[in-house]
């Protein structure tokens, strides 16, 4: 499941060193990285998520196929939706939070979960476990 979601991955953003993967556009020129953490065979982190230039769309068209992919492999995803970067952020700490949430992920403060879209039974009970272990309930 992992190893499957990973290689999709790595044939649309090629990993660069260590967890990070980098994504291009149609025209093939960089546009962000992303770093996962993997933490079980069906839990990826999200550890990072940057665009070379923000406000242009790059980072949620790199979420978006990563939802696809985690989606597709029944993977869930979590992170700490914190701004990265030189200040002043692209986003606030709200509006960054808006964000995934626009992208399906849901929790409490910054601790943010998302869910793959078509889930069996096992899968569904183990990320309500996690995401009420992971947000402190």
């Amino acid at each position: 499941m992992l190893a499957d979601f990973l290689a999709d991955l790595t044939a649309i953003a090629p990993l660069v060193g260590g967890c990070t993967y980098a994504f291009r556009n149609e025209s093939g020129e960089r546009t962000g990285f992303l770093q996962l953490i993997p933490e079980s065979p069906r839990l990826l982190c999200v550890h990072r998520i940057w665009t070379l230039q923000p406000h242009r769309g790059d980072g949620s068209a790199m979420l978006k196929q990563l939802c696809e992919l985690a989606d597709r492999h029944g993977i869930v995803l979590k992170l700490k939706a914190l701004p990265f970067g030189s200040k002043p952020f692209p986003l606030s700490c709200s509006a960054l939070i808006d964000w995934y949430e626009r992208h399906g992920f849901e929790g409490k403060r910054r601790k943010m979960v998302r869910e793959p879209k078509q889930v069996d039974s096992r899968i569904r009970r183990f990320r309500q476990q996690h995401l009420a272990l992971y947000i402190g309930e």
